[in-house]
C-alpha cells in the first residue's frame, strides 16, 4: 500500500514542529517496516538509489569495494577509490593487529 506524498510531508512537518528549535542543522531519520516481503528471494530484494537534492560540499565520500572477478572489474571501471580482494583485506587485518602490539 503506497503512502501518499502529502501524508508523508505532513507527518515530517509535524515531527519537525514538535521537536522544537535547535541550534544546529537538524536531520530527519525515516524508518520503514516492510511486511509481506521475502527479502531472501530475488524478487523481494529492494534496491533503490536516492539522489540528494544538495550534494555534500565539505567532504567527498570514498568508496571501497571488496570483490573479486567480474565484480572487481566493474568496480574499477566505475572509478571506485579502492578495490580489494579477500587476501588484501585479510592483510590489512594483520597489519592492524601488529600495530597494536
Amino acid at each position: 500500500m503506497p503512502i501518499e506524498q502529502k501524508t508523508l510531508l505532513s507527518a515530517l512537518k509535524e515531527a519537525k514542529e514538535k521537536g522544537g528549535k535547535r541550534n544546529f542543522t537538524q536531520s530527519v531519520e525515516l524508518i520503514l517496516n516492510l511486511q509481506d516481503i521475502d527479502m531472501k528471494s530475488p524478487e523481494g530484494r529492494l534496491q533503490e538509489n536516492v539522489e540528494l537534492p544538495y550534494p555534500p560540499t565539505e567532504k567527498t565520500n570514498k568508496i571501497c569495494v571488496i570483490a573479486t572477478g567480474e565484480l572487481a572489474l566493474k568496480a574499477k571501471r566505475a572509478n571506485a577509490d579502492l578495490v580489494l580482494d579477500r587476501a588484501e583485506l585479510e592483510g590489512l587485518c594483520w597489519i592492524g593487529l601488529s600495530l597494536k602490539d
